[in-house]
């Protein structure tokens, strides 16, 4: 393996009784942690600093995995690892996120999210101490909350990584630390995975600016380990700043609480540290876990099921058919919570986007997170319906430790038909059923045209249903009566919570409903509708500019006001129906 690294600088004490590991952020080098490694020299003046120069430009296009890994093997081959009686991990922003990787890699974590005892690295148990300055532990996010200029930095920012992403087939380093990016949501898991096996717990401390106008409160915070967690505020602070330590004498700068998250004991650091409710307060309220209460760790839960909506659509229903499948298993006597959080309203045109799409599977991601830590002991299902059934089938293909051990309920898929279930099933997803309506035109002419056209990576699985099939775990369920939204209907909510938990499907095929003729021959003809449709959009379009450049005077005038209207009708037509 090709080293990754640029550069290492390693401070070597008369006589080493410990060791401070010092990441630094993106688009900065060792040498920003330098006011960092001062106190840390001051305080342990017979401590080892290793501040490893990360990859981390402004176009880096580095793996956090191989730079996490390299870390950990480096630490494992320093001269004097056998001697260090305590080890103390220091990260700032996305250098912070790597502290809690390599921790987890320490201590045995696969990428699966499991945790190997036989993997963990002998020196994992004398980790005593974790620092995190400004992290960005539940990853970053353009938001209005942010200044003008930050926020316009940001998304240029996000079109370079779409380019590289889409265009040059490259990974910018700087997306793996977005909310909900696989390698993120894959850190988190490993955290909780390896803090459910450990009898104890680093001290954790987060150092957080109150001026942080590059990440909001939110991308600071994390549900997944906020528990286990001590937050300090650092006055005055900026998302830089919070690694100037200057000893000013204010109890609350950087300085004296960047010493105190270094030296202090629990209860010392439980008086200074904000109070829980407080934490909560950053929390989105689009995350509708418990909404309004302060979100508590629930050993009782034991099935959690997602009911994810698609576009064009609120998501209304979701919380009937939660409804439903909740009744049924508090009948059994079994604690069930329902996922209902909604991406909020996705029209036709951003869908037909793949980096918009990436972005709503992210946060689907983002959810399964925070369900797993707040409810530890539950077993997962899941239904979806259009784009919902997109967002799971590419989730399981971004992100190895996903895992639903009940049932999963496909309506209105557009999904690929050729989607590797095979992959899945039953290691990741125990059993699924899969409704294909009888009529639904929108699957049939859209996403099936656009699979047979190779343009996008969905498809018309609702329409045609998943080639790959499995006796009792990957089901085609033929037909529901209806088009898109014909599985949702109220007498097919029964059989769903039936399905996801108990595991008993509904009947196949459903009595007296065929398919209709003319859907099929719809879905039969649609790259050729959607090149149609797609030569008249952009026909009249041309006609009309070629008008407004023959014509004269009130005619011009005319045409250029009805090029506009056009132009106008089109973009409700993709952004609003």
């Amino acid at each position: 393996m090709i080293k990754i690294r640029t550069k290492t600088s390693f401070y070597k004490a008369d006589i080493s009784s410990q060791l401070v590991v010092l990441l630094h952020r993106y688009r900065q080098t060792n040498l920003s942690m330098q006011h960092v490694a001062a106190p840390v020299r001051k305080e342990f003046p017979q401590a080892d600093i290793y501040a490893p120069s990360l990859p981390a430009g402004l176009v880096s296009c580095a793996d956090p995995q191989q730079i996490a890994e390299e870390i950990v093997d480096d630490i494992s081959n320093l001269r004097h690892i056998d001697s260090y009686e305590k080890i103390i991990l220091v990260g700032h922003s996305m250098g912070a996120v790597l502290v809690r990787k390599i921790w987890a890699l320490a201590h045995g974590a696969l990428p699966d999210a499991t945790v190997q005892k036989t993997e963990a690295r002998w020196w994992a148990d004398k980790i005593e101490r974790i620092i995190l300055l400004a992290a960005v532990n539940r990853g970053w996010m353009v938001s209005s909350a942010q200044e003008p200029t930050t926020r316009l930095l940001w998304t240029l920012g996000m079109a370079w990584g779409h380019f590289c992403r889409y265009i040059l087939r490259k990974e910018p380093l700087i997306l793996n630390f977005r909310r909900g990016a696989p390698f993120l949501t894959v850190v988190r898991l490993q955290c909780l995975a390896v803090e459910r096996g450990l009898d104890k717990r680093p001290v954790t401390v987060q150092l957080i600016g109150t001026d942080d106008n590059f990440v909001a409160p939110t991308d600071n915070l994390d549900l997944a380990t906020g528990k286990n967690f001590y937050y300090l505020e650092v006055a005055n602070a900026t998302h830089e700043g919070v690694v100037e330590l200057t000893d000013a004498g204010d109890p609350h700068g950087a300085y004296q609480r960047f010493r105190s998250a270094l030296m202090d004991d629990d209860e010392s650091l439980k008086e200074k540290s904000l109070a829980p409710e407080d934490v909560f307060d950053g929390v989105d309220e689009i995350d509708d876990f418990e909404s309004g209460t302060l979100p508590e760790k629930n050993l009782e839960v034991k099935h959690v099921v997602f009911v994810i909506h698609g576009i064009r659509d609120r998501g209304f229903w979701t919380r009937r058919i939660a409804r439903k499948i909740r009744s049924a298993a508090n009948a059994k006597g079994e604690r069930c919570r329902a996922v209902t959080s909604t991406y909020g309203f996705f029209p036709m045109g951003p869908f037909l986007l793949p980096w918009v799409r990436r972005g709503k599977v992210e946060w689907l991601l983002d959810q399964y997170v925070t369900a797993k830590s707040l409810y530890p002991e539950a077993r997962f299902s899941y239904v979806g319906h259009s784009n919902g059934t997109y967002l799971l089938a590419k989730a399981l293909e971004l992100c190895r430790p996903l895992v639903f051990e009940e049932g999963v309920v496909f309506a209105g898929s557009v999904v690929r038909r050729n989607f590797e279930w095979e992959k899945y099933v039953p290691h990741r997803v125990s059993r699924m059923i899969n409704y294909v309506a009888s009529a639904d035109w929108v699957v049939a002419i859209f996403p099936y045209g656009l699979e047979r056209l190779r343009l996008q990576d969905v498809g018309g699985a609702g329409h045609v249903g998943f080639t790959y099939e499995k006796k009792g775990k990957v089901t085609n369920v033929h037909y529901a009566k209806g088009s898109h939204s014909a599985a949702l209907a109220p007498d097919r909510w029964q059989e769903m919570a039936d399905f996801v938990l108990e595991g008993h499907k509904p009947t196949n095929p459903i009595p007296g409903v065929e398919q209709d003729t003319l859907n099929v021959w719809k879905g039969r003809l649609a790259p050729v509708i959607l090149i149609v449709i797609t030569v008249i959009v952009l026909g009249f379009a041309a006609l009309m500019l070629a008008a407004i450049g023959k014509l004269g005077g009130i005619w011009a005038l005319a045409t250029t006001l009805a090029f506009c209207l056009y132009l106008y009708l089109l973009r409700v037509v993709l952004t609003r129906a």
